[in-house]
Formats: C-alpha cells, sequence, structure tokens
C-alpha cells in the first residue's frame, strides 16, 4: 500500500527523472526556496546512464527524501546477485561460476545504464553501500498520494509512469501486476482521473508537459549528449506548480 502522506503547510517540490546526474540534482536543490531542507519527492529513475547513481541513491536516502519506484530501480533489484559481484571485483561474472555470464540481463547492463550504476558502486560504495540500496529501493512505493490539493481541489499522486486508466485497478488484488507493471513502464496513457493531478516521468521531453490534471517532468537530463543544453532535470513545486530547472552539468 502506498503511503498518504500529511504534509505540514509547506509545498512539495517533485523532482523528475535523475539517472545518476548527481551534480544536476545538487544544482537543481539548490535553486529550490528552502535548498536541501525542502519537502522534495522523486518520480523514480534515480539510478542508470549517469556517472553517479550510488550518490543520488544515498542522498536521497540520508537525507529522508521521499521518492516512488521506477522500472530502472526494478531493474537494479532484479539483478542483485550481479550487483553486488560488481560492486566487490568490478565484474559481471566470476572465475568460480563459468555460467553466470548466461544469466546476465544485458539489456540493463548494456543498452539502459545498469554498467554505469555497478561501477559508481565499485569505485565508491562498495558491497556494504550497494545492499543498503538494494534494500531501500526495493522497498520504495509504486506510487504515493498525498493529502495536498491544487486549485481545483485535485489531490497529488506522484508515480513513474502516468497512472492513466489504470489507476481505478490500484486497489484491484486481482489486477495488482498489471496496475504495477503499468505504473513503473507504461507509456502513451495520461488520461485524467477525478480527483488526482498526477505528476510523473518516465517518458523524456523537451518541456514540461503540465495539463489540468496531470505533469510529465522528464525532461531528459541524463540524454545531454543528444540533447544538448535541452537536456534538463525538472523540479515542480505542488501546489503551485512552479517549475524550476538545471541545465545536465554530469557529461
Amino acid at each position: 500500500m502506498p503511503l498518504i502522506q500529511s504534509l505540514p503547510g509547506c509545498p512539495l517540490d517533485i523532482i523528475g527523472d535523475v539517472h545518476g546526474c548527481y551534480r544536476s540534482l545538487l544544482a537543481l536543490i539548490e535553486q529550490l526556496p528552502h535548498k536541501f531542507d525542502s519537502k522534495i519527492c522523486f518520480v523514480g529513475d534515480l539510478i542508470d546512464r549517469g556517472p553517479a547513481s550510488a550518490d543520488v541513491v544515498e542522498l536521497v536516502r540520508a537525507r529522508g527524501y521521499d521518492a516512488v519506484m521506477g522500472n530502472h530501480e526494478k531493474r537494479f533489484v532484479g539483478n542483485a546477485k550481479t550487483a553486488l559481484r560488481c560492486a566487490k571485483t568490478g565484474k559481471f561474472t566470476s572465475s568460480n561460476d563459468p555460467y553466470a555470464f548466461f544469466s546476465l540481463d544485458e539489456s540493463w547492463l548494456f543498452n539502459n545504464g545498469g554498467e554505469a550504476t555497478l561501477a559508481s558502486y565499485y569505485r565508491h560504495g562498495g558491497v556494504k553501500q550497494c545492499k543498503e540500496h538494494l534494500r531501500f529501493v526495493s522497498q520504495l512505493p509504486i506510487y504515493l498520494e498525498y493529502d495536498l490539493h491544487d486549485e481545483s481541489g485535485r489531490a497529488l499522486v506522484v508515480s513513474h509512469s502516468a497512472v492513466g486508466r489504470m489507476w481505478r485497478l490500484r486497489h484491484d488484488a486481482e489486477r495488482a501486476k498489471s496496475f504495477a507493471a503499468h505504473v513503473l513502464s507504461g507509456r502513451g496513457d495520461d488520461s485524467a482521473n477525478d480527483g488526482i493531478f498526477n505528476v510523473y516521468g518516465h517518458t523524456p521531453v523537451k518541456k514540461p508537459v503540465i495539463t489540468e490534471f496531470s505533469a510529465n517532468i522528464d525532461l531528459g537530463c541524463v540524454y545531454k549528449k543528444h540533447w544538448g543544453e535541452k537536456a534538463r532535470l525538472c523540479a515542480l513545486e505542488f501546489p503551485s506548480k512552479k517549475i524550476f530547472t538545471q541545465e545536465c552539468i554530469d557529461f
């Protein structure tokens, strides 16, 4: 069950997909009115592709910020054995396990940024921190619903992908896997739901897409090499819906 959060009369800053861009994240938080003392929630995909995933997760964990799980955290947890081996040795496989290579999630490692995440633990955090972070991200909820409303009375819901038409299934035990799969990885369904304002990421866009009932704030920060100065990290302050952005400075 997701938590229903009550906030002590202060706004919430929701930050888009960080993807290991630690320097950009620090610079963005410095722009927020309360800086590192801000109430912050992350839309998931803290890790992968960027150079400093271990540092990003440690900041979120140590500061007690809120976060929901993204599809990249899900892949990280699903590859825990490989992650711990690499955090210790810097290698994906072991000479003691000649068949380990055949069990590697090559799509995650080499096409979706997992290799960069594991390298960050080998360089800095090591096995101890990798274990702590695997435990931390495995316990993240797939969405958070806040007792915080916009000017139209819509309650804030933060998720990785847009909840869309699947929102009605959130309490349906028989469809729980379908709901989770959509909220972690779905695309193309940003349908309105009565009574909520959904802030999410997952699908990179060149500028925030804000409607009456939702906001996509993934501005593709990690795609600096392809998008240039348009690759930014974004925060949306709720309920004002004020936008803060930071150009990627990690590459």
